[in-house]
C-alpha cells in the first residue's frame, strides 16, 4: 500500500486506519458536545425514550456520513459504524440500537453489502445488552478504555468474581463484535456482503479490538466531561438561588419591624395618622406576600418604592420629609432584584434624614450611561465619616444584603459604590449591566 510516497505494507496501512477512526470518534465527540441541542437530548437527567431515538438519530447520520465517504472516497477510516452502532446501543439500549443499526446498514447494503443490515442490528443489541447490566443508567459514564491497561489489578479485581463487572462484559462485547465481523468479512470476501478490517498479524488484532473500545470510551469520557460540568454548574444555581432567597428573605422582617416601630410611635399621639400607615403597611405585605419573582421590572420596584415613601411621608410629614425623583423612561423595564431599593431608601432616611433637625431630602434617579443602568438614591442627612464606609458595607443588614444579591445575580459586571461627606450627606449607586447586551444570569433565574 502507497501513501503520500511511502509504501505501507497491510497491516501498517490497517495501523494508520485505525488511528483516524480514533481520530475522527474523538472529533465527532467533542464537537457535537459544543452544541446545547446534544447536550440536552444526552446529557439531561430525565432523558427518556424520545431523547434517545433523537440521539440514535443524530448520531446516525454522522455514522451514514463516515459510510458514505468509505463508499464513495475509498476512505477506510471515516467508517465507525461497528463502535458507533454499539455506542448507540449502550446509551439508548438494545431495541434503539437495533432499529438504528439497520436503518444505517440500508445505505451499504444497497450497494451490495447485504450482511450489513442484520449485522449492525445485531451491534446495536450487543451494545444495548451491554448497557443493561450496569448498575445504573449514569454508570456507563464512568466507563473507561484504560480499564485492563494495569493489567495486575484488572485480574485482582475480575480474575474471581463470580459476576462479571460491566465493564469488563463491554470490552468483551467490543471484542466479540469485532472478531464477528472479521469472520464474517473473510467468510463472505468474494461476494463482499460485509465490509470489514482483516488483520494479519496478531498484535494488530490485538491493536484492532483496542481501537474499537478506545472508540467507544473516548466520546464516553469526553461528554462525561461535559455531563459533569452541567451538575456542577446545577449545583452551583441552586446554592446561589438557596443564597439569594435567604438574603432576600431577611430584607422583609428588618423591614416590617422598622415601619410597625413607626406604628407604635405615632399610634398614641396620632391614631388617625397610625391608621393611614396600616393601610399604606397592608398594601405593601400584600404585595410581597403575592410576589415570588426573583426579578420585577424597575417600574414596579419604583411604584413599592412610591407605597413605601407613602409611609414615611405620613411618619414624618412632607414638610420634613422631601422627595425629589429623576427617571429616565428608558430604565423602567429593566430587571432588577425584588426589594432592592427599598433599604437604600430605608437606610437613607433613617441613617440619614431622621436624625437630622428638621428633616431633609432624598433623591431617587435612573439613567443610561455607557451601556450601564445607573440607579442611585442619595439624601442630604447627616451622612457618615469615611473611615466607616467600608465597614457599613459589609455589616449594614440594609446595604450588605442588596450588596450581596446584586453579586449573586450579575457577579462583577454589577457595583454598588457608597459616596458620603458628614453633614452634606450620602448617596449609594448602583451600576448594572444593559439587559438590552445580555441576560440576565442563569446560576439565579435557572
Amino acid at each position: 500500500m502507497i501513501s503520500s510516497g511511502i509504501l505501507l505494507s497491510a497491516d501498517q496501512f490497517l495501523l494508520v486506519t485505525l488511528l483516524v477512526r480514533i481520530g475522527v470518534m474523538a472529533s465527532l465527540a467533542t464537537i457535537l458536545v459544543r452544541y446545547r441541542f446534544f447536550q440536552r437530548i444526552l446529557l439531561a437527567e430525565d432523558r427518556g425514550r424520545r431523547e434517545d431515538w433523537q440521539f440514535a438519530a443524530l448520531f446516525g447520520v454522522f455514522i451514514a456520513l463516515g459510510i458514505g465517504l468509505r463508499l464513495l472516497l475509498g476512505y477506510v477510516g471515516a467508517d465507525i459504524s461497528l463502535a458507533g452502532i454499539l455506542l448507540i446501543g449502550l446509551l439508548t439500549g438494545p431495541v434503539t440500537g437495533a432499529v438504528a443499526g439497520a436503518v444505517i446498514g440500508i445505505f451499504p447494503s444497497l450497494g451490495g453489502e447485504m450482511l450489513t443490515i442484520p449485522m449492525n442490528a445485531l451491534y446495536g443489541v450487543v451494545g444495548g445488552l451491554a448497557g443493561k447490566t450496569t448498575p445504573t443508567r449514569d454508570a456507563v459514564w464512568n466507563f473507561s478504555p484504560l480499564t485492563w491497561i494495569n493489567v495486575y489489578r484488572f485480574l485482582k479485581a475480575n480474575l474471581f468474581k463470580t459476576r462479571l463487572s460491566w465493564q469488563v462484559a463491554l470490552i468483551f462485547a467490543c471484542i466479540a463484535m469485532d472478531a464477528a465481523a472479521i469472520a464474517v468479512g473473510r467468510h463472505f470476501a468474494e461476494q463482499r456482503l460485509l465490509f470489514s478490517l482483516r488483520p494479519e498479524g496478531t498484535l494488530v488484532l490485538v491493536a484492532m479490538f483496542v481501537s474499537t473500545i478506545a472508540c467507544l470510551g473516548i466520546p464516553l469520557k469526553i461528554w462525561n466531561s461535559t455531563r459533569v460540568e452541567m451538575m456542577l454548574e446545577k449545583q452551583g444555581a441552586l446554592v446561589a438561588r438557596a443564597r439569594f432567597d435567604t438574603l432576600r428573605s431577611q430584607i422583609n422582617p428588618h423591614f416590617l419591624f422598622n415601619t410597625l416601630n413607626s406604628i407604635a410611635a405615632t399610634i398614641r399621639s396620632d391614631p388617625a395618622k397610625a391608621r393611614q400607615i396600616l393601610v399604606k403597611l397592608s398594601g405593601i405585605l400584600r404585595r410581597l406576600l403575592h410576589t415570588e419573582e426573583d426579578t420585577t421590572p424597575l417600574r414596579d420596584e419604583l411604584a413599592f418604592i412610591d407605597a413605601y415613601l407613602d409611609i414615611e411621608l405620613a411618619r414624618f410629614g412632607p414638610e420634613k420629609l422631601r422627595i425629589d425623583r429623576q427617571i429616565d423612561p428608558q430604565t423602567l423595564d429593566v430587571q432588577v432584584p425584588s426589594m432592592i431599593l427599598q433599604p437604600l431608601v430605608e437606610n437613607a432616611i433613617q441613617h440619614g434624614l431622621s436624625p437630622k433637625m428638621g428633616g431633609g431630602g432624598i433623591r431617587i434617579s435612573t439613567r443610561l450611561v455607557n451601556g450601564q443602568v445607573v440607579i442611585e438614591i442619595e439624601d442630604d442627612g447627616l451622612g457618615i465619616s469615611e473611615d466607616r464606609i467600608p465597614t457599613a458595607l459589609i455589616s449594614g443588614i440594609g446595604l450588605s444584603n442588596v450588596n450581596e444579591r446584586l453579586q449573586v445575580m450579575f457577579g462583577p459586571q454589577c457595583r454598588l459604590q457608597l459616596d458620603s461627606r458628614p453633614g452634606r450627606g450620602t448617596r449609594v449607586r448602583i451600576d448594572i449591566p444593559d439587559p438590552s447586551a445580555q441576560a440576565l444570569p442563569r446560576t439565579v433565574l435557572g
